[in-house]
């Protein structure tokens, strides 16, 4: 199974793309500088201000038409000139995160979207980097990722979980695909199959939300 779909382009071939760790701080920077505090709509007015400054805001012209729906969160296509797959978070959203334990996945702020690549990166290997944004015609915006293909079949649930015990992360109690681990300071969520490849033999994840224990509430303290 290959993650990609399609056959278009937004950027010139050999294009790196930015670490989402330096996004993340890049942006971070903007929104101390403006002192108008870290709220989405400021986050929102920092991404593009990033974008503008890296020469990474694109227009609805560069919308991609092929793509297919790759879950909650992204369009995805596949880039065959640059071979790279392309993902572009849906209009107007910037992806999804965890902030109360009981209530599951929500929609996500510029900065989580970034911080969440960025710890999937160190946890899993750095195949993700920021593209840039796309803006359209209506004023919404969407992040644009890329990531280095991968093909392969999905593995099943068996496989996933020996993969994450074998990562240091265990089973966490009352939700199905999450997990916790690194001495308690990870939370894996949505670690369904179909966010992983199975390559050698390894399942291999390449879209989970990761983020730290720190940032959910009402996770349990052990005693």
């Amino acid at each position: 199974m290959n993650h990609g779909n399609g056959t278009n382009h937004i950027e010139p071939a050999g294009n790196t793309g930015i670490d989402p760790e330096t996004a993340a701080n890049d942006i971070r920077a903007i929104l101390d500088a403006g002192g108008k505090g870290s709220g989405i709509l400021a986050q929102r007015g920092a991404l593009l201000e990033w974008a503008e400054r890296a020469g990474r805001r694109y227009r609805e012209s560069f919308w991609i038409a092929e793509a297919r729906i790759g879950g909650l969160e992204h369009l995805v296509w596949n880039d065959a000139k640059c071979q790279l797959v392309r993902k572009a978070t849906y209009g107007g959203s910037f992806g999804r995160t965890v902030r109360f334990l009981d209530r599951g996945l929500v929609p996500g702020t510029p900065l989580d979207y970034f911080d969440r690549w960025s710890l999937h990166n160190k946890l899993f290997g750095a195949i993700t980097k920021v593209s840039g944004i796309l803006e359209t015609t209506k004023g919404d915006i969407s992040i644009l990722i890329h990531q280095e293909p991968l093909v392969g079949e999905l593995p099943d649930e068996r496989q996933i979980a020996d993969f994450m015990k074998l990562c240091g992360f265990f089973p966490m109690s009352g939700k199905r695909y999450a997990w916790v681990g690194r001495s308690l300071e990870v939370a894996i969520f949505d670690a369904r199959p179909a966010n992983f490849v199975l390559l050698d033999g390894t399942p291999i994840p390449f879209d989970l939300i990761t983020l730290p224990i720190s940032q959910v509430s009402g996770f349990p303290v052990p005693k």
